[in-house]
């Protein structure tokens, strides 16, 4: 870990961000008061909580969200993702969160893609989603360029380009 990360998250977790949305501040206030646990998220408990607190995002949320994703913590981030992949939020949430897991993907920190990588075709598949061309051609970027930092193996890159280019529209 760099020095300039360890100092990024050490203020962040003294002075954690404001948002000025109120969906937005609680979420993040949420995962940042439960992250230590994120395996025992269940259905009744804390997985319930999360589904609450996003199934009523709108369109204006989610753009507000990807305006300030730069605040968030790439572990709370890391940690949003994966709770996506939970079948019951899949059954509870009406938006695509394939596509907000694919863009979340795109602008994820580079130094730690292995956490979001394998789980991306998953993501896109489970809520079939409906990736446009853009976010296609960036993530296709992203994986060249991950494996190009020799963040991925040769066999992840060739994988994960054959999944994207299965999804042209």
């Amino acid at each position: 870990m760099n020095i300039h990360l360890l100092k990024k998250t050490f203020y962040k977790t003294l002075f954690p961000p404001k948002f000025g949305n109120e969906k937005i501040q609680n979420l993040y206030h949420f995962v940042s008061q439960n992250d230590s646990n994120t395996e025992h998220w269940e259905v009744g408990g804390l997985l319930s909580d999360f589904i609450c607190i996003i199934k009523d995002f709108e369109e204006t949320d989610i753009q507000y969200f990807f305006e300030r994703i730069s605040l968030w913590n790439s572990y709370y981030l890391v940690i949003i993702s994966d709770k996506f992949l939970e079948t019951h939020v899949r059954s509870s949430i009406k938006y695509d969160l394939g596509l907000i897991y694919a863009k979340i993907f795109l602008l994820y920190e580079d130094s730690d893609p292995y956490f979001m990588i394998d789980n991306l075709e998953i993501a896109i598949t489970m809520y079939q989603s409906q990736i446009d061309k853009a976010t296609l051609i960036d993530l296709m970027h992203k994986i060249e360029l991950l494996y190009y930092k020799k963040l991925i193996t040769k066999q992840q890159n060739d994988y994960h380009l054959t999944f994207i280019n299965s999804l042209n529209p």
